[in-house]
Protein backbone atom coordinates (compact mmCIF):
# COMPACT_ATOMS: atom_id res chain seq x y z
CA UNK A 1 0.00 0.00 0.00
CA UNK A 2 1.41 3.19 -0.70
CA UNK A 3 2.29 5.67 2.44
CA UNK A 4 0.09 8.55 2.12
CA UNK A 5 1.75 12.23 2.06
CA UNK A 6 2.08 13.68 4.79
CA UNK A 7 -0.94 16.12 3.62
CA UNK A 8 -2.91 13.47 4.39
CA UNK A 9 -2.06 12.24 7.46
CA UNK A 10 -3.53 15.28 9.67
CA UNK A 11 -6.73 14.90 7.87
CA UNK A 12 -6.93 10.66 8.51
CA UNK A 13 -6.27 12.17 12.15
CA UNK A 14 -8.73 14.49 12.18
CA UNK A 15 -11.36 12.15 10.93
CA UNK A 16 -10.38 9.21 13.31
CA UNK A 17 -10.53 11.95 16.70
CA UNK A 18 -14.26 12.91 15.23
CA UNK A 19 -15.18 9.43 15.06
CA UNK A 20 -13.91 8.74 18.39
CA UNK A 21 -11.42 6.05 17.24
CA UNK A 22 -8.21 5.98 19.68
CA UNK A 23 -5.62 3.04 20.28
CA UNK A 24 -5.96 0.30 22.21
CA UNK A 25 -2.88 0.29 23.61
CA UNK A 26 -2.16 4.17 24.02
CA UNK A 27 -5.11 5.71 23.86
CA UNK A 28 -3.77 8.44 21.32
CA UNK A 29 -5.90 9.26 18.17
CA UNK A 30 -3.22 9.62 15.99
CA UNK A 31 -3.58 7.04 13.39
CA UNK A 32 -1.67 6.97 10.21
CA UNK A 33 -2.23 4.45 7.16
CA UNK A 34 -0.50 0.86 8.37
CA UNK A 35 2.14 0.38 4.55
CA UNK A 36 0.97 -3.10 3.31
CA UNK A 37 -2.04 -2.73 4.49
CA UNK A 38 -5.00 -3.59 2.42
CA UNK A 39 -7.89 -1.22 2.24
CA UNK A 40 -11.51 -3.15 1.89
CA UNK A 41 -14.03 -1.99 0.04
CA UNK A 42 -17.12 -2.63 2.45
CA UNK A 43 -20.92 -3.50 0.95
CA UNK A 44 -22.36 -0.33 2.53
CA UNK A 45 -20.08 1.65 0.38
CA UNK A 46 -17.76 2.57 3.36
CA UNK A 47 -13.76 1.89 3.17
CA UNK A 48 -11.73 -0.02 5.88
CA UNK A 49 -8.54 1.37 5.99
CA UNK A 50 -5.59 -0.39 8.11
CA UNK A 51 -3.90 1.81 10.32
CA UNK A 52 -0.65 1.68 12.81
CA UNK A 53 -0.50 4.17 15.67
CA UNK A 54 2.48 6.64 14.72
CA UNK A 55 2.05 7.67 19.10
CA UNK A 56 3.00 3.83 20.53
CA UNK A 57 3.61 2.14 17.38
CA UNK A 58 1.87 -0.65 19.10
CA UNK A 59 0.99 -3.93 17.65
CA UNK A 60 -2.73 -3.75 17.83
CA UNK A 61 -4.69 -4.68 14.56
CA UNK A 62 -6.30 -1.42 13.81
CA UNK A 63 -8.91 -0.32 10.72
CA UNK A 64 -10.37 2.85 10.46
CA UNK A 65 -14.03 2.64 8.19
CA UNK A 66 -14.60 5.73 6.46
CA UNK A 67 -17.58 6.93 4.55
CA UNK A 68 -17.46 7.38 0.94
CA UNK A 69 -16.84 11.35 0.78
CA UNK A 70 -14.00 10.84 3.83
CA UNK A 71 -12.54 8.22 1.66
CA UNK A 72 -13.15 10.72 -1.26
CA UNK A 73 -11.55 13.51 0.50
CA UNK A 74 -8.42 11.35 1.58
CA UNK A 75 -8.16 10.52 -2.04
CA UNK A 76 -8.40 6.97 -1.59
CA UNK A 77 -10.68 5.66 -4.46
CA UNK A 78 -12.77 2.38 -4.10
CA UNK A 79 -14.57 -0.24 -5.74
CA UNK A 80 -18.03 -1.70 -5.80
CA UNK A 81 -18.87 -4.35 -3.85
CA UNK A 82 -17.14 -5.07 -1.21
CA UNK A 83 -13.71 -5.45 -2.96
CA UNK A 84 -10.48 -5.19 -1.72
CA UNK A 85 -8.70 -2.19 -3.21
CA UNK A 86 -5.60 -2.63 -5.32
CA UNK A 87 -2.33 -0.42 -4.97
CA UNK A 88 -3.25 1.28 -8.35
CA UNK A 89 -6.44 2.79 -6.99
CA UNK A 90 -4.42 5.53 -4.52
CA UNK A 91 -3.26 8.79 -5.62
Amino acid sequence: MPHADSQEDPRLKRIAREKGFTCPDCGSSEPVPKEGGELKDLPDGTLEVPVRCEACEGASEMALVLSPEEAQALGFHSLEGGQEVPPEAFP
